[in-house]
């Protein structure tokens, strides 16, 4: 007969630990925004890195649990991505570009990659020759936001350290323009942040949501943004109309929603929020948003893990459960210019 031997008392002092931080609130809240402001350390203490080249390689779709999403977003699908390259983290924003997605990083190149439907995906991965500053360096090639030419002539680029837009051909291998935003009131690293091809123009929209810039053939035109969130990207909808992805940092952990890019007298104005389904530490920076067949849209999200292990690197797709017009609104072939 065997008999249960009681737990020597040396292992006391450490169950009695274990309960106090398990009920502990202070201790979990600073163990978190610990973790946040690491995440969020300036891109400047990161080191800079040699040029790759240009590479076409597998990418891994791993299905990934997330909280349901509060309607009137229906979470349709989540993916954990990885792939054999130090380029494809550090991603910001995303654009759809024919049946592939298109992403930027914060190390200075560009990504297109496949969907997860694709049965064997791929990525093609290039830095971008040109820029503001020496390739490899992180403070001049900290790219943040994309949109595509409202002249179909290629793709703009916004960087921050180095405030500037730049537009370069389809292939992201030559630059064709560059223009330099003046705002000497921003800090290096909270500048563009979202891009949106709007009216024959380009808006871009500050990361402290308090500042966007119309950018065109009549210069560039400082406008208000009413917002209490900081801005991580924006995307234009099937119907014309502009939607931001908002971002809010604290003690419990990184939350998001996204909203409706209302004008103003002023400027524009963030809109009633959908909060987003995403674990603490999950960093949406890209946004775009397409149509589903059934008419409806479809919100498509991509994570940066910040080139940090507590991190990863996410594709989410949401989908838009209420009524949507998708008659795109016309746009001006006035505006940027050579």
């Amino acid at each position: 007969m065997t008999t249960d031997m009681p737990e020597s008392r040396l292992n006391e002092p450490e169950h009695g630990l274990q309960h106090s931080f398990r009920k502990s609130p202070i201790f979990n809240g600073l163990l978190m925004g610990v973790a946040v402001m690491a995440a969020y350390l300036p891109i400047r203490a990161l080191p800079d890195h040699r040029t790759l080249p240009v590479r076409t390689i597998a990418l891994k779709y791993q299905v990934v649990s997330l909280p349901e999403a509060a309607p009137p977003l229906r979470l349709a699908g989540a993916w954990l991505m990885t792939a054999d390259d130090p380029r494809f983290g550090g991603l910001s924003a995303l654009a759809i570009d024919g049946s592939s997605f298109l992403a930027v990083s914060d190390l200075g190149a560009v990504v297109r990659f496949d969907r997860p439907s694709m049965a064997r995906p791929h990525l093609w991965l290039a830095d971008l020759a040109d820029g503001p500053g020496p390739a490899g360096r992180k403070t001049s090639r900290d790219a943040e936001s994309l949109a595509p030419d409202p002249r179909g002539r290629g793709w703009w680029v916004g960087y921050e350290q180095r405030h500037s837009l730049w537009l370069y051909n389809m292939h992201f291998d030559q630059a064709r323009m560059a223009i330099r935003i003046e705002r000497p009131n921003w800090w290096r690293n909270r500048g563009i942040e979202a891009l949106i091809a709007k009216d024959g123009d380009l808006l871009a929209l500050a990361e402290n949501g308090r500042e966007a810039i119309r950018v065109g053939g009549g210069g560039q035109q400082p406008l208000r943004l009413h917002s209490n969130a900081d801005v991580a990207d924006a995307a234009q909808a099937p119907d014309g109309s502009s939607w931001v992805l908002l971002r809010r940092k604290g003690m419990d952990g990184i939350k998001q929603s996204i909203a409706l890019l209302e004008p103003t007298h002023d400027g524009y104005r963030v809109g009633p929020e959908f909060r987003l389904p995403k674990a603490s530490l999950d960093n949406y920076e890209g946004m775009a948003i397409e149509a589903r067949a059934d008419g409806r849209w479809r919100f498509w999200l991509v994570s940066d893990d910040g080139h940090r292990v507590m991190a990863r690197t996410l594709l989410v797709a949401l989908d838009l459960d209420l009524p949507v017009r998708n008659k795109k609104s016309p746009a001006r072939n006035a505006g940027l210019s050579e």
